[in-house]
């Protein structure tokens, strides 16, 4: 069986591929890399140079390979700009394109990562700063952002395209963490600040979000691959955890609870989550609690600088 992997080199395709690499499978693995080929020493990674715009090239490395199988992970995902970036409707056309080819070369099993965006969350709407979401596959998409609606519409455009119901598994992310996130992101936010003695603001401390490691995120595209998975499928946790939560952890883990700044005016208390009894169906469990898991990051952070 043939694996190829877009977006290998990213956030959650880097952890994917050292699982992969580490497991007794029978997949031969392929990844692609657009600009400069990843420094790492992967034995069963076999790195292929593809710019996946360039509808040619995408044609030549599939006709090449004949991937039995596809995780499509590749996206636009700059800290603060995807949201609303009109860039995310290149990206549909550019995963439609990947997967008429994979198709047309008798494809069997196409992961593809959708996202907790296609659901409704009522953000910066006063009627639902008190609501509570859970966010289960069967509900109708409702997406808030320009990235979301992308993502919907991808999933809907690939559901039509795959006529007989069989190749295709969408796999709704929600809230990331973990080492080599962006730096941006919340939890770096509150560890990079705490390590270097800065002001850590939290303006939404009430705020529940559905948080998990990327290393467990990883963990269900493998297990999500492995069982050949059809449908939609939510990654989560199943469970919100505040702001207030994280950063007061970081803080006190840290020794910095003084440069923490919670804005305890907020009146954002939204709690949104996932259900992931489908994921669970297919005996997938997290190996990191909230707190194992920020412990994990922080220790990232503290090794980079020492």
């Amino acid at each position: 069986m043939n694996l190829l992997i877009t977006g290998a080199s990213g956030f959650i395709g880097r952890h994917l591929i050292k699982i992969l690499d580490n497991d007794d499978n029978d997949f031969k693995i392929h990844a692609i890399f657009r600009q400069k080929k990843p420094n790492n020493e992967l034995s069963k990674i076999k790195w292929h140079k593809l710019d996946l715009f360039k509808d040619s090239e995408v044609e030549e490395l599939i006709k090449k390979i004949q991937p039995t199988h596809i995780i499509h992970l590749a996206w636009y995902t700059e800290h603060g700009k995807f949201w609303n970036s009109q860039k995310n409707k290149d990206w549909m056309n550019a995963s439609i394109k990947l997967f008429k080819a994979f198709k047309k070369y008798s494809g069997k099993h196409f992961i593809s990562a959708g996202s907790k965006a296609e659901y409704f969350d009522g953000e910066f709407m006063e009627e639902y700063l008190y609501s509570t979401f859970e966010c289960n596959e069967t509900d109708k998409a409702a997406p808030d952002t320009i990235y979301g609606e992308y993502k919907n519409l991808l999933h809907e455009k690939l559901n039509k395209l795959d006529k007989n119901k069989k190749s295709l598994a969408w796999a709704r992310v929600f809230d990331t963490y973990g080492p080599y996130e962006n730096e941006k992101k919340f939890c770096s936010y509150v560890i990079k600040n705490c390590i270097n003695r800065n002001e850590i603001i939290c303006n939404n401390p009430f705020l529940g979000m559905d948080f998990l490691h990327v290393h467990d995120i990883a963990n269900a595209l493998k297990l999500i691959l492995e069982k050949e998975f059809i449908g939609t499928i939510n990654i989560s946790s199943g469970k919100t955890i505040t702001l207030k939560f994280i950063s007061e952890y970081v803080t006190k883990q840290l020794n910095c609870e003084n440069f923490l700044k919670l804005n305890n005016e907020s009146k954002d208390r939204r709690q949104i989550f996932g259900n992931n009894s489908t994921l669970k169906s297919l005996g997938w469990n997290n190996k990191y609690k909230i707190e194992d898991g920020i412990d994990d990051l922080i220790k990232f952070y503290v090794e980079e600088y020492e």
